[in-house]
């Protein structure tokens, strides 16, 4: 079918937006400021005009067609086009309400957020917060689609509709406890590969910053346990004799203080591990985001 502009209703555009972001019709509505019964004849004349079912309703709620799929991008990148046309030159952060939503590892949330909420409910106490797992391989797609705003991980996006920044290079260091009377102060190659480790689980898409890095060079370790979360890693370390590798910053927090644990610097020589800030490059003159994104930018080094 081809849909011609003049017989496309443009106001059906943001509803289906919202019920891709959201997947469900209550929800899609309260962020329409529409009603339930309003946005279901938006949904029946969106269906219409696409000739496609385009939501399924399931036990978990909406689940997009392919069709639906497949309009997405266009649709939020024609949108975003004709919002920035209406965007303020500014972005006061005192004044504004305004919500964003970010994916990040684990690791980071436990540095990162609780000092950066803490100076968003002093200085922008309009601004919220929506922190998500970095646990998908739709991320990417998330951020160009509109669901997120960012992605904050050790791992650049590598596409052209995507910008990355650098936020900060971290070393990867071993941690081993101080009970562990198996390791010395130094640790050749050889016993880092024979020592029993704790690494993420295998369904993680990424990896651990320090499995990114091994791939290349086909090194072997001993993966004794593999946990969801990189932040677990100190907890198990010092209560067994497992060592573990993590970005040197996560040791020097106040949130591992005191535990017995020794940083050792790794035998092998690697590159150091760069915390990326990744947006869609539709959203990199939209002053709210880049508001955003400059604020993270200043904050991390002290938060």
């Amino acid at each position: 079918m081809s849909t011609h502009l003049r017989s496309l209703d443009l106001n059906l555009l943001p509803v289906f937006e919202a019920l891709m972001i959201e997947r469900n019709l209550t929800r899609a509505a309260v962020k329409l400021h529409m009603s339930q019964p309003a946005v279901s004849a938006a949904l029946k004349r969106l269906r219409a005009t696409y000739e496609d079912e385009l939501f399924i309703r399931t036990a978990r709620g909406l689940r997009p067609t392919e069709r639906a799929l497949v309009l997405h991008p266009s649709i939020h990148q024609a949108l975003n086009t004709v919002r920035s046309g209406f965007q303020q030159t500014s972005f006061d952060y005192r004044k504004a309400e305004q919500e964003f939503s970010i994916v990040m590892p684990d690791v980071v949330e436990t540095l990162m957020i609780p000092g950066f909420c803490k100076w968003l409910r002093e200085f922008a106490p309009g601004i919220r917060l929506t922190v998500l797992p970095d646990e998908s391989e739709m991320t990417a797609r998330m951020v160009s689609n509109g669901e997120v705003d960012l992605i904050i991980d050790y791992l650049p996006v590598n596409s052209p509709s995507h910008v990355n920044q650098p936020i900060a290079e971290e070393e990867l260091v071993i941690i081993v406890s101080k009970h562990n009377k198996n390791v010395g102060e130094t640790i050749s190659e050889k016993k880092f590969q024979s020592l029993p480790q704790v690494s993420l689980l295998r369904g993680n898409p990424m990896g651990s910053p320090m499995e990114r890095l091994a791939r290349p060079r086909k090194l072997q370790r001993n993966i004794c346990l593999r946990v969801p979360h990189l932040s677990s890693f100190p907890y198990v370390v010092c209560t067994t004799d497992l060592i573990g590798v993590v970005p040197a910053r996560m040791m020097i927090s106040s949130y591992y203080k005191g535990l017995p644990i020794r940083m050792l610097k790794l035998p092998m020589a690697f590159p150091k591990v760069v915390l990326q800030l990744t947006w869609h490059k539709s959203q990199t003159t939209n002053p709210a985001h880049r508001w955003l994104r400059e604020k993270i930018l200043e904050l991390y080094p002290s938060l």
